[in-house]
């Protein structure tokens, strides 16, 4: 690439877009699906999947998007734009980034998401996951293991599911991106009262967090950040809650960019979290706490981040803040607790 021809590729399904006049990012990104509208700047009827006939196709949205605001849906559903004599959609489905497959579930029947797939990319700071999920097939050679380039075909789009039943006319793509909480999750399902075999390691849904791919799509095409880092680093903060452990979580080893680990004094930790509770920052306090003083403590709270009524992650009573079981959930994976 020439000094007279900087630019930013921004790969949609196949399609190139120069973006002039900007330093290029560290990483390429691929819309999921062949629909270019996005990259058009087109709105949401033109590529989210609602959830009904009747309903707003904000309901396809990441966010407090379902049941009136009560129900948090973690990704993107985008709809197909082909489909076969019997409506059935064919679209291939594509791998955002350059990365390593850690997860690929082929048994419809085993989760919500149907059959899956879950790609780390460890090439960007910090590393990510993404989620590909309802598929109606996995590629040849998409295995745990392979490793995939950008835009490169990992499967087809359906309306596979466990538990529910997605009709062929909403057939779509579940995508997701965000961080992975802990490496040692069967530990924390095992202590739990759940009725069903954890058949997905540490790639099951509770163990993800997401971030919202609109917004990160559209910082990438605005040239707004360089690597996810800056993203996250520009994400309003919802809560800083001090955790007494002495334990160093295997999240800070697996994103060094988002911890502070260095050696202090005390047996707590700060943990800063972004909306409906990705991990933003992970400090380890000079704060020696004792036995008679709570196990996880409120510090700041910003409560015009959590306004909808889902996925709170704040309760007060009087004028005391207490983590929402949420929360608890996420500092248990975390920190193992």
């Amino acid at each position: 690439m020439t000094k007279y021809f900087k630019k930013i590729i921004f790969i949609f399904s196949g399609f190139l877009f120069f973006l002039h006049g900007a330093k290029s990012p560290e990483f390429k990104l691929s819309w999921p699906t062949p629909n270019p509208s996005f990259a058009k700047g087109l709105g949401y009827s033109t590529f989210l999947q609602k959830t009904g006939p009747e309903k707003s196709f904000s309901s396809g949205a990441f966010g407090c998007v379902r049941n009136n605001g009560y129900k948090f849906h973690e990704g993107l559903d985008l709809y197909p734009v082909k489909r076969d004599k019997k409506g059935k959609a064919i679209d291939l489905i594509y791998s955002a980034m350059d990365g390593v497959v850690s997860h690929v579930n082929s048994v419809a029947s085993y989760s919500a998401y149907g059959k899956y797939i879950v790609i780390e990319h460890t090439s960007v700071t910090p590393s990510l996951y993404s989620l590909y999920a309802h598929l109606y097939s996995i590629a040849d050679g998409i295995k745990i293991g392979t490793k995939v380039k950008v835009a490169q075909t990992i499967g087809q789009m359906g309306n596979t599911s466990s538990g529910y039943h997605i009709p062929l006319s909403r057939s779509h793509l579940h995508f997701e991106i965000g961080l992975r909480l802990t490496d040692q999750f069967q530990k924390w399902y095992d202590k739990k009262s759940f009725r069903t075999k954890n058949r997905h390691g540490n790639f099951s849904g509770f163990n993800l967090v997401g971030l919202d791919p609109i917004e990160f799509f559209a910082s990438y095409k605005q040239k707004s950040i360089s690597s996810p880092i800056d993203f996250l680093n520009k994400l309003p903060v919802t809560v800083v809650a001090r955790v007494k452990s002495s334990k160093v979580p295997d999240f800070a080893l697996r994103y060094p960019s988002l911890c502070d680990v260095k050696n202090r004094a005390g047996n707590s930790w700060d943990v800063t979290f972004g909306p409906y509770g990705i991990p933003l920052k992970i400090v380890r306090s000079t704060e020696n706490l004792t036995t008679r003083q709570k196990d996880i403590e409120i510090l700041k709270f910003n409560s015009e981040t959590q306004k909808k009524p889902c996925r709170r992650l704040v309760t007060q009573k009087g004028s005391i803040y207490y983590p929402s079981e949420q929360l608890q959930t996420y500092i248990e994976l975390l920190f193992g607790v």
